[in-house]
């Protein structure tokens, strides 16, 4: 029987993506799959900015299959199983452990439901206290998690790029609740093949590229001191630094650091490799925390071709080893494999690693693939009836 005959009558998958952030998260999580499902037959999709009238905003709901939102739609949770529909499809997609911030972090601030103190020259100081800092009320935050705990508990199906955070998530939901890995999968398109050489790089110049959030000084802090004795040593080393800068890791070599905004997320990828890195290094705090994240700052290295030096720790540990990175698990594997690694990029050996790791990253962080992925976890949560109507 021919494709054709087996979708005569049928129609697509519909669904809804509730508002969402202009950020790296909402690119990842929803809007890049919001496109990806543009160039398939079987689904269609539509993305809400919350500006719609209330009444285009009720049809949507009503008219779609499956709902898809993240933490900041509590509200639209709430109405829709309360007084739309209680038996509505809806999907809660979440890529962090938000409820154990670490208090290194800004977005403690948001998080937060402890008040937090530090111990600074023998003296008591408040880092996040309610009523003494500004702009933090652990109150607050609790109704927020109080919010998350009933996103959980009321969503048909939970997603989120890594195991250990789904059961973490699974442990609120409800007895029915189904659940679902969806990587951070990449778009091919949006990682230019080749060398890239920037005019103003110098000759002999090796460039080393850094990414990250106001949540990674930790990070920094447990390879600080082997940092500066090997950025002493290759004089020729330069660090690139997209997104927060913590002045107080990089005062040995503050002068020849490079610092640039984040930009947004069609552009990210492409600023990144025109700044013609040789090398990255993927630096994680040893801490629970962590270990709820996702690898995609190796896989954006990667398939950019940058080799990296990267915390053999979870998420990570997951997908590295010494055929596609430079893994380490203390500072003192940091210090050797970040000189391995600047001696490969010399001799031209590091690129083999990423050859090895391309392969992978094609393979298994295809964006492409992943939306098929995604569309069968949508299916899954519908009446057996509904899923007989659809290609």
């Amino acid at each position: 029987m021919s494709k054709k005959s087996k979708t005569k009558g049928k129609r697509p998958l519909q669904v809804l993506f509730l508002p969402v952030d202009e950020g790296g998260c909402g690119w990842y999580r929803i809007r890049q799959f919001d496109e990806a499902f543009k160039f398939r037959d079987d689904v269609k999709s539509y993305l809400m900015d919350g500006k719609e009238p209330v009444d285009k905003q009720m049809e949507l709901i009503k008219s779609s299959d499956v709902i898809v939102g993240r933490l900041g739609d509590y509200e639209y949770f709430k109405l829709i199983k309360e007084e739309i529909d209680p038996n509505k499809k809806i999907v809660f997609d979440h890529d962090d452990n938000t409820m154990d911030v670490l208090p290194t972090s800004e977005h403690y601030k948001e998080f937060g439901t402890e008040d937090a103190w530090a111990l600074v020259n023998g003296n008591l100081k408040p880092i996040w206290v309610t009523g003494l800092t500004e702009g933090f009320n652990r109150y607050k935050n609790l109704s927020l998690q109080m919010n998350l705990l009933y996103i959980l508990a009321s969503a048909d199906l939970i997603t989120s790029p890594v195991q250990k955070l789904l059961d973490l998530y699974q442990q609120f939901g409800s007895r029915d609740v189904k659940t679902g890995i969806v990587h951070n999968a990449l778009n091919f398109d949006l990682y230019p093949e080749g060398e890239f050489i920037p005019k103003d790089k110098k000759r002999g110049e090796i460039r080393i590229g850094w990414q990250g959030g106001i949540s990674h000084l930790g990070d920094w802090d447990e390879i600080k001191e082997p940092m500066a004795r090997v950025m002493a040593d290759y004089p020729e080393v330069t660090l690139h630094i997209l997104g927060s800068y913590y002045r107080n890791q990089f005062k040995a070599f503050e002068n020849r650091i490079t610092r640039y905004p984040w930009y947004p997320f069609k552009a990210y990828t492409y600023r990144l490799k025109t700044l013609g890195l040789d090398g990255a290094i993927i630096p994680l705090e040893d801490k629970p925390f962590n270990e709820y994240k996702s690898e995609v700052k190796f896989t954006e290295f990667t398939a950019l071709g940058v080799p990296s030096v990267v915390k053999n720790m979870l998420p990570y540990s997951l997908v590295v080893n010494e055929k596609n990175s430079y893994p380490y698990k203390n500072k003192e594997e940091f210090e050797v494999k970040f000189r391995a690694m600047l001696e490969d990029i010399k001799s031209g050996k590091a690129q083999n690693k990423v050859i090895e790791g391309k392969k992978w990253v094609k393979e298994e962080r295809s964006l492409e693939k992943e939306a098929g992925v995604v569309v069968k976890l949508y299916k899954s949560i519908l009446p057996e009836e509904t899923q007989r109507e659809l290609m």
